[in-house]
């Protein structure tokens, strides 16, 4: 990495074991263990957990075209219809930071529905502090976290918005909206266009918006990404770069290579190069 790294060299793991169970074949529970020593350089697959420790842990089921979840440790972004971008995101760059907010965990409960025309929406509600008999599920105390989505997809198009409301961080209630849209044209590269928006909630902080486009495409037995992201969170303004390439060497096996840059105002640029294993089974 470039910058205030100066040129080091580091090296670093994460370790996901996934576990899904169905009961009737219509079902699934839903389990997942992390560990991890991922910190400054923040990628897709980073973990930061010293210990090894349950992820997520929710139940899945059908009701008639609807799709009900429910457990206690449910990421706000597991249950969203609306597909707002079909970049691979698996590098650095994802769309929609506030909208789709991964690192937003706890007890929770969801529904989604989609129809044959294409038509989908979701709703989500979290509780940060679900475990905390002193706070109690989504009471006046509570930090909850609510997600709203809805969505359009045909063979080679779709878009969607996604709308959050969030009090789990202060005592203000941060909303965010974001939009997006995806084509995927035959012989040509994939497209996806992503604009989030962050309203703090707190009088006197500004808001903080992101637009990003992102594109794939097959190159040989593999998939070169490309993504440029322009973000300005509270007055300071970074421009994202990345190209990166996945080559799968066989089914579990797959290596990823890749080049960032991040130009921050006020600052000094970071260039980082990137060598990523991934093994799966």
């Amino acid at each position: 990495i470039d910058g205030e790294a100066k040129g080091k060299l580091a090296s670093e793991y994460n370790f996901t074991l996934d576990l899904n169970t169905s009961f009737n074949g219509n079902d699934s529970l839903y389990a997942q263990l992390v560990q991890g020593n991922q910190g400054d350089l923040v990628m897709d697959s980073a973990e930061s957990t010293s210990n090894f420790a349950v992820g997520s842990l929710f139940y899945s089921f059908p009701v008639g075209d609807f799709q009900i979840t429910a457990g206690p440790l449910l990421d706000a972004d597991d249950v969203i219809s609306a597909t707002t971008s079909i970049y691979s995101d698996a590098f650095r760059l994802s769309a929609m930071p506030w909208g789709i907010d991964g690192d937003v965990t706890g007890t929770g409960a969801a529904v989604s529905w989609a129809n044959d025309s294409g038509l989908n929406a979701s709703f989500s509600a979290i509780a940060v502090d679900g475990s905390d008999t002193s706070v109690g599920i989504f009471t006046r105390g509570s930090a909850d976290h609510y997600v709203a989505s809805l969505g359009y997809d045909a063979d080679n198009y779709g878009g969607g918005i996604i709308l959050t409301n969030d009090d789990n961080t202060t005592s203000n209630e941060d909303t965010s909206f974001g939009a997006g849209i995806y084509f995927r044209p035959d012989g040509f590269p994939t497209i996806s266009v992503a604009y989030d928006s962050l309203d703090p909630g707190a009088s006197g902080t500004a808001d903080s918006s992101s637009f990003m486009i992102g594109m794939d495409y097959e190159v040989g037995p593999g998939t070169a990404s490309a993504a440029y992201e322009s973000r300005d969170t509270t007055g300071t303004t970074t421009s994202n770069y990345e190209v990166y390439y996945n080559y799968p060497v066989n089914d579990g096996v797959a290596v990823q290579g890749g080049v960032f840059v991040e130009e921050v105002s006020g600052a000094d640029d970071k260039t980082g190069i990137v060598v990523e294993t991934f093994f799966s089974f």
